[in-house]
C-alpha cells in the first residue's frame, strides 16, 4: 500500500476518534418550534391583550437564518458558536397606552446552568429579520441595543412556560409600536456549560492505534530505504 494512503487511513482513524470529543453546549429553547402559545401579555389603559408571536427563529454568525426553520434556540449548540433568537408580533389590534407587558415562552430543552438570557430591541427591518440568508448586522442586532431585561434559566426550567417581564425600555418601545409590527431579540450572555461526555475507552484505543500505525509505517519505510537515501 502506498505510504500516503496508509498515512491517510491512520489520520482518518485519529480524526474519527477526536470527533467523539463533543463540544460543551450551553443553550435554551433546544428542539423548539413555533407556538401560538408564545406571545406578549400587554396591559394598556384600555384593557388586557394577548398577542401571539407571528414568527420566531434564530440567527447564527456562520449559518445565518433559514426562514423555514422556526426553532428559536439561543446559545451554543451543534458546533455553532452562538445562536441569537427573535420573536415578532403584530400589534395592530392593541390600543391604549401600555402600562405593563411580559413575554411568555415555552422553554423546551435547557442545557447548562445559571444561564443568563437577555432580551433586546430590534432596530433592523422585521422583513430582514425573517428573511433567509446571512446577515451579520441582523445577527448583531439581536444581541445588542436597548435591553428589555435579563432572565436566569436552569435545567429545572426545561419543558416549562416562563413569563419574562419587560422593563421600562420594553414598555416604551411597545408604546411606540402600537398599531404596527414589533420584534424582540434574545441572546445568552453567561452561564455554566454542560460538560462534554467522557470518551469511551474505545475512543482512546482508536486514537493510540492511529498514532501507532503512523509510527510503524514511518519506521518500516525508513528500514526499507537504501542507506544512500537515508544519508542524503
Amino acid at each position: 500500500m502506498n505510504l500516503k494512503i496508509k498515512l491517510a487511513c491512520a489520520l482518518s482513524i485519529i480524526g474519527i476518534s477526536f470527533s467523539e470529543f463533543a463540544i460543551a453546549d450551553l443553550y435554551i429553547f433546544g428542539n423548539s418550534s413555533f407556538s401560538r402559545d408564545n406571545g406578549l401579555n400587554i396591559t394598556t389603559s384600555t384593557g388586557d391583550f394577548f398577542v401571539s408571536n407571528s414568527d420566531s427563529g434564530w440567527w447564527a454568525s456562520s449559518a445565518g437564518h433559514d426562514a423555514e426553520n422556526d426553532n428559536y434556540i439561543a446559545g451554543k449548540c451543534c458546533d455553532i458558536a452562538n445562536h441569537n433568537n427573535f420573536f415578532t408580533f403584530d400589534l395592530s389590534a392593541v390600543s391604549g397606552n401600555v402600562i405593563s407587558a411580559s413575554l411568555t415562552l415555552y422553554s423546551y430543552d435547557v442545557i447548562g446552568s445559571s444561564i443568563e438570557y437577555q432580551l433586546f430591541d430590534i432596530t433592523s427591518p422585521l422583513t430582514d429579520v425573517r428573511t433567509s440568508g446571512t446577515n451579520v448586522s441582523v445577527y448583531n442586532d439581536l444581541m445588542s441595543g436597548l435591553s428589555y431585561g435579563t432572565f436566569m434559566y436552569n435545567p429545572s426550567d426545561s419543558d416549562q412556560t416562563r413569563t419574562l417581564v419587560l422593563n421600562s425600555n420594553g414598555i416604551s418601545d411597545l408604546n411606540d409600536a402600537i398599531g404596527g409590527g414589533f420584534g424582540i431579540g434574545g441572546t445568552i450572555t453567561g452561564g455554566v456549560e454542560m460538560p462534554p461526555p467522557v470518551p469511551e475507552p474505545e475512543t482512546y484505543l482508536m486514537w493510540l492505534g492511529g498514532l501507532g500505525l503512523i509510527g510503524f509505517w514511518g519506521y518500516r519505510r525508513k528500514k526499507l530505504l537504501p542507506n544512500s537515501i537515508l544519508l542524503a
